[in-house]
């Protein structure tokens, strides 16, 4: 049985991935991550391409992200990803972004299905993804697992209508745009006194060309830390549940 090892990306973050701090954003962030999942995957032939291939699809259900710093522009970084686990139709893979000195600046750990293109449903694992073993050299992160909290009364929000430069190879809104929607529906002074230090996203369903889409966020019950939630206004669906907690801004 062959061995899912591990592999390692770098990044240099660019002028349009960053704020008026200069710092990457989470989306930016997120698309490294990403990005470097696609890498590791090509090299043991399971990437999205070879699913297509197959009718099938790589479809992100959860990533829970913790930033300890932020690249700046210019900055070089790399990724280290590797598949750490498996439930049931549940893959598991793990992140660790890390500047040219080797700091730590942030890591991530997510969940995976697999889903039919035709149907628009999740499938069974298949086998040729299950042939490989989980890369015994790198110690899983917890696993994102549980319910988060529900947003029962939203202090604010926002409408966004989904366009074409929203849409990805699975013709839905890309990952990196729902949680810039996410955020999106916090004030700009709020942006502007904290950063973001912790994002826990849940993507329920998929929203696709024409939908309009309403980001609704409010204050949790624990300190600096922020409930939200997307929804489509054709359907009534949630399309996401998140939680993001913030730090003061440097």
């Amino acid at each position: 049985m062959p061995q899912a090892k591990g592999g390692t990306s770098q990044f240099t973050v660019r002028s349009n991935e960053i704020n008026y701090r200069g710092e990457a954003t989470m989306p930016a962030v997120v698309s490294y991550f990403q990005e470097a999942a696609w890498d590791n995957t090509k090299t043991l032939g399971i990437s999205m391409y070879d699913l297509l291939e197959r009718g099938l699809t790589w479809v992100l259900q959860r990533m829970r992200i913790e930033m300890f710093r932020y690249p700046k522009h210019d900055e070089k970084v790399t990724v280290e990803t590797w598949a750490s686990g498996r439930e049931k139709v549940f893959l598991h893979r793990d992140f660790r972004l890390y500047s040219e000195a080797q700091e730590l600046l942030g890591q991530a750990t997510s969940v995976w299905l697999v889903m039919d293109v035709e149907a628009r449903k999740m499938v069974a694992v298949p086998d040729f993804i299950m042939a490989h073993e989980i890369a015994p050299d790198h110690p899983p992160l917890p696993f994102a697992k549980g319910k988060l909290p529900a947003l029962e009364t939203p202090a604010y929000e926002e409408q966004m209508p989904v366009r074409w430069h929203d849409i990805d190879l699975n013709r839905h809104v890309t990952n990196t745009r729902y949680i810039a929607w996410v955020l999106e529906a916090l004030p700009v002074a709020f942006h502007e006194e904290k950063q973001l230090q912790e994002l826990d996203i849940i993507y329920r369903a998929e929203s696709l060309l024409g939908d309009t889409v309403l980001s609704s966020g409010g204050k949790a019950s624990a300190e600096n830390t922020f409930l939200h939630k997307l929804t489509s206004q054709q359907t009534g669906k949630e399309l996401v549940q998140a939680q993001t907690k913030w730090g003061a801004s440097d």
